[in-house]
């Protein structure tokens, strides 16, 4: 049964932003992507470039220019560069220059206290950019150290919003987490406490992005967990999908649309106020669009 009673097939017509979403994933090209974002009822999408094959997808900022280009109503372009270039913070000025509204998917395989990563975010602050991070700490590894290095770089960087994405981020939903090796989709009831719960609260500069298989795994493990941590975190946290179906329903993926299980979710979590904020609102207010 639904918390709050809700049939997401009955839901009326709603504003939402997909914050995370690429191109060529799982080879999808740039009509389906556009068909994704339209299928989902999505008024628009953050195109995250990925300029590392080791982070899944290779995909540069031009090509997401391009599309923001091919359509505009559709797509808000980010950026992304590979930060072991020296050119790397000239080259993001070149971009805020061409009309990119952020800064990510920021997926290599370094550590967050990588002095690289430090020199991209003072760059960025410039712009005042939000800034969507995947945090991995297993052995393939992105952004290993959340517990001990995120928490500095938030007091050094205000004026970034920080958006926390994937696996170990996700799993900080919860006061017990298991190593990495173990899992990076742990299961079972959330133990109150967790490392989200403070950083949202503790800091303005600090956001999450509810997709992918990571973001689902953290609400359906404990739906009644999810449910309070939505309401206290409702001006935090934002709707993304991160799902490579080719229309929004889940066309040439097995798993479905990742972004329909999401707002289904939601739907049955959630109050109406509460999901405007966070398909929408939220969003729209770090992308300056309210």
């Amino acid at each position: 049964m639904a918390l709050f009673g809700i049939n997401s097939t009955a839901a009326k017509p709603r504003r939402i932003i997909d914050f995370h979403l690429h191109i060529k994933h799982c080879k999808r090209d740039l009509p389906a992507t556009i068909a994704h974002i339209e299928g989902l009822g999505c008024e628009k999408a953050v195109l995250l470039p990925l300029e590392d094959i080791a982070g899944g997808v290779f995909l540069t900022t031009d090509e997401v220019l391009e599309a923001h280009r091919q359509y505009p109503q559709r797509v808000i372009p980010f950026c992304q560069v590979d930060l072991r270039r020296d050119d790397f913070e000239r080259r993001i000025r070149a971009y805020a220059a061409s009309g990119c509204r952020g800064y990510g998917e920021q997926k290599q395989q370094m550590p967050l206290n990588d002095p690289r990563i430090a020199r991209m975010l003072e760059t960025i602050s410039e712009f005042g950019w939000p800034c969507t991070f995947h945090f991995q700490d297993n052995k393939k590894g992105f952004n290993q150290g959340i517990e001990q290095d995120l928490e500095p770089l938030l007091k050094r960087f205000r004026r970034v919003k920080f958006i926390g994405h994937a696996q170990s981020w996700w799993s900080h939903i919860s006061a017990d987490v298991p190593p990495p090796e173990v899992s990076i989709y742990p299961k079972g009831p959330v133990k109150p406490g967790g490392l989200l719960d403070r950083l949202l609260a503790d800091y303005e500069n600090i956001y999450g992005d509810l997709s992918a298989g990571s973001g689902c795994n953290a609400f359906e493990r404990d739906e009644e967990f999810a449910a309070g941590f939505v309401r206290r975190h409702r001006k935090k946290l934002l709707f993304a999908s991160d799902c490579p179906c080719h229309d929004g329903n889940g066309a040439n993926f097995k798993g479905g649309c990742i972004g329909r299980k999401m707002i289904a979710l939601l739907d049955r979590i959630a109050d109406a106020d509460t999901r405007t904020d966070i398909f929408y609102n939220n969003a729209a207010r770090l992308l300056g669009l309210l």
